[in-house]
């Protein structure tokens, strides 16, 4: 024991002598394990972001829709789409839903007093407000009976306003929508960026009868339907209630497969988070490169080391160290280095989450895994890299090193 405290001594003397030296060489190790901790954490932050936005929807939530194949680059429909009898079959049949609302999304033309853009426009019923759970900031929604006399009405963004309004209250104004005069009777509760990143307040609602009726020329099929369950535990039981519903509605035999497709809150989670999770995983990975760099550049500098101290190290063989004693010295070395790198780089990665945070007020949480791993894998590249050079010095032949000029 006391011969490795001396070794260990030893080490840390040379470590010392070429101070600027070793800090550039742990330097790579101190980039890589703060560039794993933060692209881990980040992962982490946006899969929390994903959540809370799915979250915001309620746990309730189902989405029927049709069947599409992946052929050739495109998706091609495999059924009929959805429509009004589909529509008829659930809200008069189903037990375990609650709210029931079409969906049809359109691209227009929305002009306003100070400007016009292209804009999605989404046609729903006055129950997709309870079942996405928007609040307005001004006005009101638009009712059951402008949904079935086709009212030119809508309930519009903040986004969508500044653009169209600037500073005027939009309430009771018109906007004209592909020629279309309608009033906007509403201000929707600003929401900001969406699940996917998109901005949930660039949008205008309207009832759905009126975009079939006045913008799609008497278009009968619907992109989606919205359905809320009584309540979350009763999700599974919607489900398979609207399935069966859905099923009788188009006539499917049994043993024929559906030409529908309905995705549930939790469904809709457990897809995000695979995704933001092999996306985590990849940008580790990515950044781990970085890792593997700094490994090499201790690597190539104890390699230097080694040829520099030739002749020390045959001194110390000729008195009577053994083998084992120099590629210990020369691996403790490496080591100290990279468990260096690996504290520093720790300290930047946590102060690196924080100033992004500060700055762009997107919260990242730093994962305890992620300080892990980054440790971790730069004490395994000290001992891999250093591995190497130490055994190069510890096989050195004495008389040949004492020789060495």
């Amino acid at each position: 024991m006391q011969q490795f405290f001396k070794t260990f001594k030893v080490a840390f003397q040379a470590i010392n002598k070429n101070r600027s030296r070793s800090l550039l060489t742990v330097l790579g190790i101190i980039i890589g394990v703060a560039a794993v901790i933060m692209t881990i954490s980040a992962g982490e932050g946006a899969t929390l972001e994903v959540q809370k936005q799915i979250s915001g929807l309620g746990t309730n939530l189902l989405m029927i829709y049709t069947k599409t194949e992946h052929r050739a680059g495109a998706h091609v429909r495999m059924g009929k789409p959805v429509n009004k009898k589909d529509f008829d079959m659930l809200q008069h049949n189903a037990v375990w839903i609650s709210k029931l609302s079409p969906l049809i999304v359109d691209v227009a033309q929305a002009i306003g007093p100070n400007g016009y853009k292209s804009i999605a426009i989404y046609g729903v019923s006055d129950q997709y407000f309870d079942i996405l759970s928007r609040d307005l900031a001004s006005g009101e929604f638009f009712k059951e009976e402008e949904v079935t006399t086709a009212g030119k009405v809508c309930v519009i963004g903040k986004t969508l306003k500044d653009e169209l309004f600037s500073d005027l209250d939009p309430i009771g104004r018109q906007i004209r929508i592909d020629k279309i005069p309608f009033t906007v009777i509403g201000l929707l509760k600003e929401e900001g960026k969406g699940a996917m990143g998109q901005d949930q307040d660039d949008i205008i609602l309207a009832p759905y009868t009126t975009i079939q009726n006045r913008l799609h020329g008497h278009r009968r099929g619907y992109d989606i339907i919205m359905a809320s369950a009584i309540n979350e535990d009763h999700i599974i039981d919607a489900e398979i209630e609207a399935t069966e519903l859905m099923r009788e509605s188009h006539k499917i035999l049994e043993g024929e497969e559906d030409d529908f497709e309905i995705t549930t809150q939790i469904e809709l989670q457990e897809i995000t988070g695979n995704v933001t999770g092999i996306l985590t995983i990849l940008l580790g990975a990515i950044a781990s490169i970085s890792l593997i760099v700094g490994g090499i550049g201790i690597m190539n500098i104890m390699l230097v080391s080694v040829t520099e101290r030739t002749r020390e190290i045959g001194t110390r063989l000729a008195i009577g160290a053994r083998e084992s004693d120099i590629l210990t010295q020369f691996l403790i070395e490496a080591i100290v280095l990279s468990l260096a790198g690996g504290v520093l780089g720790v300290v930047l990665g946590i102060a690196g989450n924080q100033i992004i945070y500060k700055l762009t007020n997107f919260f990242i949480p730093t994962a305890l895994y992620s300080i892990l791993i980054g440790f971790g894998f730069a004490a395994l590249v000290g001992i891999a890299f250093g591995y190497f050079p130490a055994r190069k010095a510890a096989k050195l032949n004495p008389i040949d090193a004492l020789r060495y000029e």
